[in-house]
């Protein structure tokens, strides 16, 4: 059954539109909403010595990173909540978290175009990755165990045109990288009667130097009590991928290309007892 939610106001101030659909045992949800500020909203209260942050200081306090990317979805959240109390979630706070310190001498020239471009921001004090590359494979909760598995997704199972039940696609953020590509992050969801699918990316492109990909997808049968993940993770140098320039804008052009540098698959299984 779905259930438009409607508009809600959270306690941040954000207008934020929230739909949702039961399936099975599970309650799967997302959140939209606006960007993150790039100052804070609420001065005096975040001056406090309490939690009562708003979104940007949450965000500067939360994060190991002296910048943000240049548009950040803070209220953009995939939940899939199981009723044993289990839940898998796909946010930007924790995707963030997981962007490296190191800096890559193949994208040095554009990463001081870059820093250039914000002559007001404080100068990193340790190598950073202006690109917000990011391994985050979504955030599990404790009664969830993660095992590896032989068994793969069946892809042919996805081809097939069943009805959609329930379908959207969230941006968590997004950077233009001063002109000189892009980096994102998004995930989608899709239920269908049977089963429902997530794929989360991260796509990397700067531009005449190199592409990257990191994708998670997670598919659930219904009446099933595990989750198959698949994360994988693929990469070339601009030169090596033999298509124009203009045809590497699109993700889905140019990712089928590169080459696969990782490739694991988990089985999620919920544990049914804890709730």
């Amino acid at each position: 059954m779905f259930v438009a939610e409607g508009n809600r106001i959270d306690s941040g101030r954000y207008t934020t539109n929230s739909n949702s659909i039961e399936f099975g045992p599970w309650h799967i949800s997302y959140d939209i909403s606006c960007i993150l500020p790039s100052v804070c909203s609420t001065k005096v209260v975040c001056e406090r010595d309490d939690d009562q942050f708003c979104q940007f200081c949450l965000y500067c306090k939360e994060l190991d990173i002296p910048h943000f990317p240049d548009m950040v979805f803070p209220k953009n959240v995939l939940r899939l909540e199981h009723t044993s109390g289990a839940e898998i979630q796909f946010n930007p706070l924790d995707a963030l978290r997981r962007v490296s310190s190191r800096l890559e001498a193949i994208e040095v020239s554009c990463a001081e175009a870059w820093q250039e471009s914000r002559p007001d921001a404080e100068k990193p004090k340790k190598p950073f990755d202006w690109t917000f590359s990011t391994d985050y494979k979504g955030t599990l909760s404790n009664n969830i165990t993660v095992e590896p598995t032989n068994e793969t997704i069946d892809f042919d199972i996805l081809k097939r045109k069943d009805q959609i039940l329930f379908y959207h696609d969230l941006t968590l953020f997004e950077d233009e990288l001063h002109d000189h590509g892009i980096s994102k992050l998004s995930v989608k969801i899709r239920v269908m009667p049977s089963y429902w699918y997530v794929l989360q990316r991260y796509f990397l492109r700067v531009d005449d130097v190199m592409v990257r990909s990191h994708e998670t997808r997670m598919f659930h049968m219904l009446n099933t009590d595990y989750i198959l993940r698949e994360y994988s993770t693929k990469e070339a140098k601009a030169q090596d991928i033999n298509i124009p320039t203009s045809q590497m804008k699109e993700a889905d052009d140019v990712i089928p290309l590169l080459p696969v540098k990782q490739k694991v698959t988990e089985k999620l299984t919920v544990n049914t007892q804890t709730k």
